[in-house]
């Protein structure tokens, strides 16, 4: 999914709003933390009455490296999101933190399904009925709650045999495998074209969620940073060490809103191939189809195309006949056969 957030952050405005909302702000509040800290105690016990002695060209020189340093990682967000996703590279170190982080994803999945399972079984054995009643045991409103959540956890996990590292990761790796599976679509390959010819209300929604996901993935990188360099200043500082604990829980609870929203993300992308493949289907002068079945099985063709195969064919609606001499326009749809070559 990291290939559809970089193709869908394309486009107009991208060094307007975008830019501004994803890049600067974040790199600005970095820059302006790393000052403070340096100021008050870089050179000497802490002392925070230093920051009255900030002069005007100090606060333009901050604002000048806020802005080189939003365009040198402004180019690194499709980096920084598979990171988050869990894609480390195949160095030894890589390797072996993915692996670990996999198999405890996997123990997890596991234990879901087990304490489901469970919770299943108690709430059988009072009846489901039991849940609408006053005297209902706690036991049965426990296992309950259970289920529903094993439940909620579970459903941002993809099949087993996909589970990546992070949560992040295995939330996009879900509606990676589901976005377009009703009509036989992949989303790796069709939303990029979607995008060009979606409703402007469905690509705004899509546009609306990925801005929100780097913006906050790229929060929780900021304050990581701010937290090392807190480490790094405060160090020799006692107690004022304890002050990394605000940067590292904005980073720790940037992420979990991350995880939500690559849920509201997945669930745009959802709603632009529903809405918007029969206009791709119109682009491309397909044939109509009547049901789900033959979508399904056209489909399967069109993502060989998409694949770049050439060994495919697909049958074509005919556009109707411009009327530039007087003669009665043709509005027939008589499809016509094309080999893609």
């Amino acid at each position: 999914m990291s290939t559809v957030i970089s193709t869908i952050t394309s486009g107009s405005g991208k060094v307007g709003r975008y830019f501004t909302v994803v890049s600067t702000l974040p790199s600005a509040l970095l820059v302006a933390y790393t000052y403070v800290l340096v100021r008050v105690a870089g050179a000497g016990p802490v002392n925070w009455s230093a920051l009255a002695s900030v002069s005007l060209h100090e606060v333009a020189l901050l604002g000048l490296a806020a802005l080189v340093l939003a365009l040198a990682t402004n180019p690194l967000q499709f980096v920084l999101i598979q990171v988050f996703e869990g894609y480390w590279g195949n160095s030894r170190l890589g390797v072996a933190l993915a692996t670990a982080r996999t198999a405890h994803h996997r123990r997890r999945l596991a234990a879901l399904r087990s304490a489901e399972a469970s919770a299943d079984a108690v709430v059988r054995k009072h009846g489901p009925a039991a849940l609408w009643y006053w005297d209902v045991p706690v036991e049965a409103v426990h296992a309950a709650i259970t289920r529903v959540e094993s439940q909620r956890i579970r459903g941002g996990y993809p099949r087993i045999g996909e589970v990546l590292p992070t949560t992040l990761g295995n939330v996009l790796r879900r509606y990676e495998n589901s976005v377009g599976k009703p009509y036989g679509l992949d989303p790796l390959s069709t939303i990029p074209r979607l995008a060009m010819v979606g409703g402007e209300r469905e690509i705004a929604y899509v546009r609306d969620q990925r801005t929100q996901l780097e913006l906050a993935t790229r929060t929780a990188f900021v304050a990581l940073c701010a937290t090392l360099v807190t480490l790094v200043v405060m160090g020799r500082h006692g107690f004022w060490l304890l002050l990394a604990v605000v940067p590292y829980a904005v980073a720790f609870f940037s992420y979990r809103g991350a995880v939500a929203l690559a849920h509201e993300y997945g669930t745009s992308l959802a709603v632009l191939t529903d809405l918007s493949r029969f206009d791709l289907y119109d682009r491309l002068r397909l044939t109509e189809v009547r049901d789900g079945d033959e979508e399904r099985a056209r489909n399967a063709k069109l993502m060989r195309i998409f694949a770049f195969d050439s060994n495919v064919s697909l049958r074509y609606e005919r556009p109707p006949a411009t009327q530039d001499t007087g003669s009665p326009t043709s509005c027939g749809s008589a499809p016509e056969e094309a080999q893609i070559e």
